[in-house]
């Protein structure tokens, strides 16, 4: 027998509301970029984004920018739950869930000696 879970549910009716289906800024803000492999580091940094809901099938544009001449950072989005990574991105660009759940992004840098840079990010819904 299957019970939907909590994080189903809540996106069937997100869904059944028309809340998800109008172009919609989905997260935003202001990051470090993840050369500390930890949420929050020990003086306090944030280095990944709060969880966010995405729903299945549905098309996401993925933003960010960070400080620097000579940077590179790349998006990863991860299972809230499991730490999984779902999605990787050199890019700004679209994503596509494959199924509803809560994820997050964490920004890796690419170019040696370029970590600890402010990312700000935008998620919203294809248009």
């Amino acid at each position: 027998m299957y019970i939907p879970s909590a994080q189903s549910v809540l996106t069937a009716g997100l869904a059944f509301t028309g809340t998800l289906t109008k172009p919609s800024t989905v997260a935003e803000g202001s990051v470090m970029d993840y050369a500390v492999e930890t949420c929050r580091d020990n003086d306090g940094n944030t280095r990944c984004t709060k969880p966010f809901l995405v729903t299945r099938s549905t098309c996401y544009n993925i933003e960010w920018s960070t400080e620097g001449v000579v940077t590179h950072t790349t998006a990863e989005v991860r299972d809230a739950g499991s730490d999984e990574l779902v999605f990787y991105r050199d890019t700004n660009g679209e994503w596509t869930a494959e199924k509803g759940e809560l994820v997050y992004l964490d920004f890796k840098p690419k170019v040696p000696a370029t970590g600890n840079q402010t990312v700000d990010y935008k998620v919203k819904t294809c248009e």
